[in-house]
């Protein structure tokens, strides 16, 4: 059998492929610092690689995540400008007499 029938190019390789470059390009650019040998910062990486591959390998299934990540971070978006907002009014209501220390 081919591995073309078996859907190996069109799930597996993108994602291991994906995973591998994201996982190196995590390991050399140490995005948490100078922590490359820590065993749980190298398992953050690669579920991180993985997780994200992960969505690549959905794309590949026509499932739509872009649909649903619109609408889950569209709602999120807004919940986050209402509590900004909130903050906001409530500094301006407080005065904002502890934010700048004393001035004398």
């Amino acid at each position: 059998m081919k591995l073309s029938e078996f859907g190996f190019f069109q799930f597996f390789a993108p994602f291991a492929l994906f995973f591998m470059v994201l996982y190196g390009v995590l390991l050399k650019y140490k995005p948490f610092g100078e922590w490359k040998d820590h065993p749980v910062v190298s398992m953050i990486y690669g579920l991180t690689s993985f997780l994200v591959a992960l969505f690549i390998m959905l794309y590949g299934l026509n499932v739509y995540i872009e649909n649903f990540l619109a609408w889950v971070l569209g709602r999120a978006g807004i919940v986050l400008i209402l509590i900004l907002a909130v903050v906001v009014i409530s500094a301006f209501v407080k005065g904002g007499s502890d934010l700048g220390g004393k001035s004398e």
